[in-house]
């Protein structure tokens, strides 16, 4: 299982507040040379810090393997990645967030039994940790405050979605809301690369597990489960079990047919899915745009997600209207075709 190199260390602080503090800290202290202690960093930071929030935000670190040090510290190369990229390129941040969580034994740990469990609420998180690692952590409030701060890393980085004190396993659910029975998934993948999907699924005419088909397309497991969501939430593949996916019927006329066709099966189905919801609350005559796209999408999926996500799942969706022909650009945006 995996190792970590801070033996003893977990998250402290939630994935939020570790990065909001860490887009404060000057960019001269995040170096894999340069040692720095607390003192230097609440110095360094200034308002708002305290010796506390910065050795709660230490002790996070250094669970994630991101500094090393007793006293004075320094940023590993993986830590300075992530702390210069979280303020610009986010996506790639947390992919690298995502490594190390593949890499880290306690993770790893937490990851099956979330695999075998479904859901771990922050308290039995907590507790894993107590009987797994020897901690002697006995307060309620303790319990909570590590459980969910590994619980929210484990929803940033995709493997699990952390609501109101559960984390429950994501899998190939993706995220969602539901809509009656069926839960519908954030845009997460452009319309081509869901055709791309599907006629890489199309040379497995008998289906495939997911680890082929991501060998297949060259990607990562975890994020092609989540595209996979999106497409079964559009009627174009299903899962006959667990990490095992085929075309359904509509999925193979897709492949089998030229753009034209492409296109006019693809509005069809997005217009009979559950994404026809989030259309429907788009005005006619209203102006469209990354911004108000993100807005309605944050609401319906009831998260609050930072700037950057926000804006990749709205040009997701916009490219689905974009391609279906609902939307057509206007100054300054998009608005609903009217005829």
């Amino acid at each position: 299982m995996g190792a970590n190199t801070n033996k003893g260390y977990f998250p402290y602080l939630r994935i939020g507040k570790m990065n909001e503090i860490l887009k404060q800290i000057p960019l001269q202290y995040i170096s894999v040379v340069n040692e720095f202690s607390a003192k230097d960093m609440v110095s360094a930071i200034g308002a708002g810090a305290s010796m506390s929030v910065v050795n709660n935000l230490i002790a996070t670190l250094k669970s994630l393997d991101f500094v090393v040090g007793h006293r004075r510290f320094r940023f590993t190369r993986t830590g300075a990645d992530y702390s210069v990229l979280i303020r610009t390129e986010e996506e790639r941040a947390r992919e690298i967030l995502e490594e190390q969580t593949n890499n880290i034994g306690y993770f790893a740990v937490l990851k099956q039994e979330l695999n075998r469990r479904k859901k771990l609420t922050i308290f039995e998180i907590g507790d894993e940790i107590v009987k797994r690692y020897g901690k002697n952590w006995t307060n309620p409030l303790t319990l909570k405050t590590y459980g969910a701060a590994i619980a929210s890393i484990l929803d940033y980085t995709g493997f699990g979605h952390y609501r109101r004190g559960i984390l429950r396993l994501r899998g190939e659910e993706g995220e969602g809301y539901s809509e009656g029975q069926e839960i519908v998934p954030v845009p997460y993948l452009s319309v081509e690369k869901m055709l791309k999907i599907m006629d890489a699924l199309a040379l497995f005419p008998e289906g495939c597990e997911i680890h082929k088909l991501a060998a297949q397309l060259g990607t990562n497991e975890r994020r092609l489960s989540q595209e996979l969501a999106c497409c079964r939430a559009m009627g174009f593949v299903r899962q006959s079990h667990r990490g095992f996916y085929e075309l359904t019927e509509a999925g193979r006329a897709i492949t089998r047919g030229n753009e034209e066709l492409r296109k006019e099966k693809f509005t069809e189905h997005l217009l009979g899915s559950g994404y026809k919801k989030l259309i429907d609350r788009l005005h006619a005559g209203a102006k469209i745009t990354i911004v108000t796209l993100g807005d309605l999408l944050e609401e319906q999926y009831k998260r609050r997600w930072s700037a950057t996500t926000k804006r990749t799942y709205a040009k997701k969706f916009l490219n689905w209207l974009r391609y279906s022909g609902i939307v057509v650009r206007v100054a300054g945006g998009y608005k609903l075709r009217t005829s």
